[in-house]
C-alpha cells in the first residue's frame, strides 16, 4: 500500500501541487483571518475574549468564502493567484460537493488533520480524505501559453509539408 506521502518522495509534480495547495490554503486562511479581525469586534452576542472570538468566527467565514469562491469558479483567491482549481471527477463542482469538501475549514487543527489523512492512506494522493469522500480533488491549471505553442507548432509543420 503506498500512500501520498510514500508517492511525494519520487513525484516532483506531485510535491508542486501540493506546495501550491498548502500556499493557497495559507493566503485564504490569511484573508479570513483578516475578516475575522475586521468583523468581530463588532459582534456583540460573541462575549468571549478576543482571540477566541476571531478564531471562531475565522472558521466560520473561510468556510462560507470556500464554498462560495469553489461552487462558483472553482477557485478561491488563493488558488487563483497559484493557478489550481478545484474539480469534481464528472461535471462541474456543485454546491454539495463544494459544502462537503470545505467542511473541516471551520477548524484549522480539523483541516490540518484532513490534509495528513488524505496523504496517510491509500488513494488518489491529490486528495484530501474529505475530497475522496465527494469525488473532488484540486489540479493544476494548464496555461493557455502551452496550447497556443502547440497550437503554432503544428500549424507550422502543416505549412511546410509539400
Amino acid at each position: 500500500m503506498q500512500t501520498g506521502f510514500d508517492i511525494m518522495e519520487y513525484d516532483s509534480s506531485l510535491r508542486k501541487l501540493w506546495a501550491k495547495r498548502l500556499a493557497s490554503d495559507f493566503i485564504d486562511y490569511m484573508i479570513t483571518l483578516l475578516l475575522s479581525c475586521l468583523i468581530g469586534p463588532y459582534l456583540p452576542f460573541l462575549h468571549l475574549n478576543f482571540i477566541l472570538t476571531v478564531f471562531a468566527l475565522q472558521g466560520v467565514i473561510w468556510f462560507i468564502y470556500s464554498v462560495i469562491f469553489d461552487t462558483l469558479w472553482g477557485k478561491t483567491p488563493g488558488k487563483f493567484a497559484l493557478r489550481i482549481k478545484a474539480v469534481s471527477f464528472i461535471g462541474d463542482l456543485n454546491v454539495l460537493q463544494s459544502i462537503a469538501r470545505n467542511l473541516t475549514k471551520l477548524n484549522i487543527i480539523i483541516f490540518l488533520g484532513d490534509i495528513i489523512a488524505g496523504l496517510s492512506t491509500e488513494g488518489d494522493p491529490r486528495q484530501r480524505l474529505s475530497e475522496r469522500l465527494v469525488d473532488s480533488l484540486v489540479i493544476a491549471e494548464i496555461k493557455e501559453e502551452r496550447k497556443i505553442k502547440a497550437f503554432k507548432i503544428e500549424e507550422k509543420e502543416e505549412l511546410e509539408l509539400p
